[in-house]
């Protein structure tokens, strides 16, 4: 029998995977040619809806060197004390050095929270074009509510100016500031009209190409 502990945090789940939508890929791999979704760019779209409707978010990395295989243990924790928890495996590769650790656990940070919560990455070759009918973008020309909707569109404005969230970031916390998925509604907001008005792009791209920002 469902208790009103999990009750309450399936209801809360349910209305922030509502907000969260469709993550955008904003990175390429130069080995496949193809276009993923960052770390960050999965972070800063399901953070905010997620810490919004009670949810905190835990993903704790292991290692066994008999096998080479990293382990990513991710728990979901509501406010009401409903726990979701779920561990994600994957080989570490042949140099088993400190890099190829970091590269696993960052894939399977990204891969286990997209599954844990069922979101679907935009352009996303496995039945995502389903997803995306079930859970409709907003259009460009509507005003975003939420943290999530914010961040979705200051990704999408930043992937058309051939930058992306983990370029944003960089910047961000090179001027001292902190990363995207931190910021609240109204710092979002004035982010995505200095963006829009051409010298937060300026700005960015300054900075990645190594001059003035």
């Amino acid at each position: 029998m469902t208790t009103k502990v999990e009750c309450a945090a399936y209801k809360a789940l349910a209305k922030a995977q509502s907000e969260i939508g469709v993550v955008f890929k904003d990175a390429v791999n130069p080995h496949f040619r193809s276009r993923y979704a960052s770390l960050s760019a999965v972070l800063a779209s399901v953070l905010p809806a997620l810490n919004d409707n009670g949810f905190s978010v835990t993903q704790t990395p292991d290692y066994s060197p008999d096998d080479g295989t990293v382990f990513v243990y991710t728990v979901l924790r509501h406010e009401a004390g409903h726990v979701i928890e779920g561990t994600t495996r994957g080989p570490i590769g042949k140099r088993r050095d400190i890099q190829s650790f970091g590269s696993c656990v960052t894939y399977l940070r990204r891969y286990a929270l997209l599954a844990m919560l069922g979101i679907a990455v935009d352009d996303d070759t496995d039945g995502n074009q389903a997803a995306a009918r079930r859970t409709p973008s907003p259009s460009p020309s509507a005003v975003p509510v939420n943290a999530a909707q914010w961040s979705r569109k200051i990704a999408k404005l930043l992937q058309d100016h051939g930058l992306n969230v983990t370029d944003f970031n960089v910047w961000s916390v090179a001027k001292g500031r902190k990363p995207l998925g931190a910021f609240q509604v109204s710092e979002l907001e004035a982010a995505h009209t200095w963006l829009d008005e051409r010298n937060g792009v300026l700005a960015i791209k300054a900075h990645v190409e190594g001059g003035e920002a």
